[in-house]
């Protein structure tokens, strides 16, 4: 199996609905009626229920409540909203994926929902115009992940395994590299590629372990999701030793701003809103 193989197959399986492209086109339309975008996005009412739901999700930071997409673009602005529908289409999609014990869902999107808090909130205070994009970048960093754990569980699981008996000598990346011959993290960014989402989140997709090799123009969203990813690792585990989580190059810090310790409390207020994002899968959680 190759990338390109698996990026193709995975990409008939999760096919992203027309009417996503379609709004997305209208979104980046300066012309375009909210009115249009509005109906259009109406045909697929669960990925409006999803958008809704994230819009009004403190996790968000929304300023008043969004009740309707028309609203929604009104108060937070085409950008944040086609932010929103890439969202929920991958979230629409991950639920098409074949059952699978070795990455559950609901750990998957723990994990996913804890990045993107923790992403968002650095990002206002190293850069505040990138916190949508990086809370994205965060909910869907490990999507490659949850692709391999699905369609090469053999392979996929042989890595992890590999990973764990030679902790010291070889990342669950080289692991990965050396069973398939590409990571979760090439697979992810390649897949954001094929579905035409925007060179940002593919950029962070693809490089949310190895930072500093990003593109320069996007090198700093694809350190927050790093440094977000590392957070998320130590809030699962209710942990602040840094030694439960993916280490973090000293390079890296410099490439940032903000001190390490900015990061822990970052840890500390995204476990107070990491349910409001798990409720875009389960409704229920946000009771």
């Amino acid at each position: 199996m190759t990338l390109d193989t698996l990026v193709q197959r995975t990409g008939r399986l999760l096919a992203i609905p027309r009417v996503v492209g379609e709004v997305l086109k209208l979104l980046s339309d300066p012309d375009s009626r909210q009115s249009a975008i509005a109906a259009l996005l109406a045909h697929d009412p669960a990925l409006v229920a999803i958008v809704l739901r994230l819009a009004n999700s403190p996790a968000f930071a929304p300023a008043r409540t969004v009740d309707s997409v028309e609203r929604a673009i009104m108060l937070l602005g085409r950008d944040h909203l086609r932010r929103l529908v890439i969202a929920g289409a991958v979230t629409q999609a991950s639920e098409r994926l074949p059952m699978q014990n070795l990455l559950p869902l609901e750990v998957f999107w723990r994990h996913s929902a804890y990045c993107a808090v923790i992403a968002r909130l650095l990002a206002e205070l190293e850069a505040p115009d990138l916190a949508g994009t990086v809370f994205l970048g965060g909910l869907m960093h490990d999507l490659g992940q949850l692709i391999l754990f699905s369609q090469a569980p053999e392979a996929a699981h042989l890595a992890f395994l590999r990973s764990l008996s030679e902790p010291d000598s070889i990342s669950p990346q080289s692991a990965e590299r050396a069973e398939l011959g590409f990571d979760h993290a090439q697979l992810g960014g390649a897949l954001a590629a094929h579905w035409g989402l925007p060179d940002v989140l593919c950029a962070c997709l693809r490089f949310h372990h190895s930072p500093l090799d990003a593109p320069e123009t996007f090198r700093l969203p694809v350190v927050l999701v790093h440094l977000a990813n590392t957070g998320a690792h130590l809030a699962e585990l209710d942990s602040r030793d840094w030694r439960d989580a993916p280490p973090v190059d000293p390079a890296v810090w410099a490439a940032v701003r903000m001190r390490p310790e900015a990061l822990l409390e970052s840890v500390e207020k995204a476990q107070h809103q990491v349910l409001a994002v798990e409720a875009l899968r389960n409704p229920q959680l946000a009771g």
